[in-house]
C-alpha cells in the first residue's frame, strides 16, 4: 500500500491557505485568531483511474483547542478536464487569491464526496477516483494556535472484508458496516507494521523525529534530556560513545561544557599550577584563585557563554554529573573587566586598547571601576 505524507513545509506550501501559517511542524492558525482558517491541500495524483482511497491519519499539535471540519474531492481526468472546458484549472482555482473561499467551494462542489468532523484517523472507504484533495476549514476557541501536522493518505482502498468467504463478501461493499468494522483492526495491524519498518530509522539521531530524541536520550543514559537544545541532543546522541568514554575525566569536562555553551572552557587541575605554589608571590596568588588541593576541579566560562543565572546553575548540575565523585567542583564566571589578582585573562576577558579621556561630546565614556576605601579622592 502507498502514501502521500505532508511532513514538511513544502508540503503545505503547495497549496492554498488563510490565516494559517506553514512549517516543519504542520500548520497552525495565527495566534489569536477567532474565526475561520482555511486550507485547501494540493492535489494528490494516484496515477490510477477509479483508485480507491483507503485513510487519513493527522494528529494534532500545539495547545490550542478549536473544531475542525475536513472535505474530501475526487476526480478522474474526464472530470478534470470538464472544468477545464470552461476555462478553469482545478489547481488554478484552489491556488487563486482572487476568488473567495465560498467562491472556490461552489466551483469544487461537483467533485465533494466526503465531509465530517477531523479526527486523527479517517477512514476514506468509498472515495474513488485518480486525483484528491482535501478542504481543512479551522475554528479556534483558544488564543492559542490550532496545529495539524504530519498527515498520510494512504491508498488504494484495501479491506480485509476481501479474505473472507463468498457468503460474507457477496452483499458487502465499501462503507458497509461490516467493511468499516474490520477497518478498526486492519488500521491498527497496519500501524503496528509501519512502527516496526520505520523504527531502525528512528534509532538514527541525525533522522530521528524530536519527539523521539529524548525517548531515546533516556535508553543511553542521558541525564537531564531537556536542557540541551534539539541540535545538541542531536549531536550528543551521534557521538554518545566518545562522550561516554570521557565521562569523568578532563576531556569530558571540555566536551559537554563545549556541546552546552559553543566555546571550550580553561579547566585547571592542581598539577597544572603546583610547581609554583613554594613561590612567594605567585604561589600565595595561585593558592588563592585556583585552591591548594589535589582534589579540586576549576573550570572557567566567559560570561558571553553562559550569561544568565539559569545557564549558570544548569552548567554547574551538568559539570556535577560529569566529574568524578571525589573532586570539587568550581564554576569561574569570567567577567570583562580587568581586576587585580582576579580572574583577569589578557585575550580572553581582557584587552588592552586606547586610552581616551572622558569628555561631554558623547564620544567616551568612564569604564567601570572600582575605588577602594584608602582613597581619599580621585583624578576624572
Amino acid at each position: 500500500m502507498s502514501y502521500f505524507v505532508f511532513n514538511k513545509t513544502a508540503d503545505y506550501a503547495r497549496g492554498y491557505g488563510e490565516h494559517v501559517s506553514f512549517g516543519p511542524e504542520g500548520l497552525s492558525t495565527e495566534p489569536g485568531f477567532y474565526g475561520r482558517a482555511v486550507f485547501f491541500s494540493r492535489i494528490l495524483d494516484s496515477a490510477s483511474e477509479e483508485t480507491g482511497w483507503h485513510r487519513m491519519v493527522c494528529q494534532k499539535t500545539g495547545t490550542g483547542r478549536g473544531a475542525v471540519q475536513v472535505s474530501f474531492y475526487t476526480a478522474d481526468s474526464g472530470e478534470l478536464q470538464k472544468l477545464a472546458d470552461e476555462g478553469m484549472d482545478v489547481r488554478t482555482v484552489i491556488r487563486s487569491e482572487t476568488l473567495s473561499v465560498q467562491q472556490k467551494k461552489d466551483i469544487l462542489k461537483p467533485f465533494l464526496r466526503k465531509k465530517q468532523l477531523f479526527g486523527p484517523d479517517i477512514l476514506l472507504h468509498g472515495l474513488e477516483g485518480r486525483y484528491l484533495w482535501f478542504l481543512l476549514e479551522i475554528y479556534p476557541q483558544t488564543e492559542e494556535p490550532v496545529g495539524l501536522g504530519d498527515f498520510r493518505i494512504w491508498f488504494p482502498a484495501v479491506s480485509w472484508a476481501a479474505y473472507l468467504p463468498e457468503l460474507y463478501r457477496r452483499e458487502m461493499k465499501n462503507g458497509s458496516f461490516l467493511d468499516r468494522f474490520l477497518a478498526v483492526f486492519q488500521s491498527l495491524y497496519d500501524d503496528a507494521g509501519d512502527y516496526i519498518r520505520e523504527f531502525p530509522q528512528k534509532l538514527d539521531p541525525s533522522l530521528s523525529p524530536a519527539g523521539f530524541l529524548q525517548e531515546m536520550a533516556g535508553w543511553l543514559d542521558v541525564e537531564e534530556p531537556h536542557m540541551w537544545t534539539e541540535r545538541s541532543l542531536r549531536f550528543l546522541l551521534e557521538h554518545i560513545m566518545e562522550f561516554s568514554k570521557a565521562r569523568g575525566t578532563r576531556r569530558g569536562i571540555e566536551l559537554f561544557v563545549e556541546l552546552y555553551t559553543g566555546e571550550k572552557p580553561f579547566v585547571i587541575e592542581w598539577q597544572d599550577w603546583k610547581q609554583y605554589r613554594d613561590e612567594p608571590l605567585r604561589g600565595s596568588l595561585l593558592r588563592q584563585l585556583y585552591e591548594d588541593d589535589p582534589g579540586s576541579l576549576i573550570v572557567l566560562v566567559r560570561e558571553e557563554a553562559i550569561p544568565g543565572y539559569r545557564d549558570y546553575q544548569t552548567l554547574l548540575g551538568l559539570l556535577e554529573s560529569q566529574k568524578p565523585v571525589q573532586l570539587s567542583l568550581k564554576l569561574i564566571v569570567l567577567k570583562p573587566y580587568i581586576f587585580i589578582d582576579g580572574y583577569s585573562y589578557l585575550g580572553v576577558n581582557s584587552v588592552l586598547g586606547h586610552y581616551e579621556e572622558a569628555v561631554l561630546g558623547g564620544t567616551s565614556r568612564l569604564a567601570f571601576a572600582t575605588v577602594t576605601e584608602s582613597e581619599e579622592r580621585s583624578e576624572s
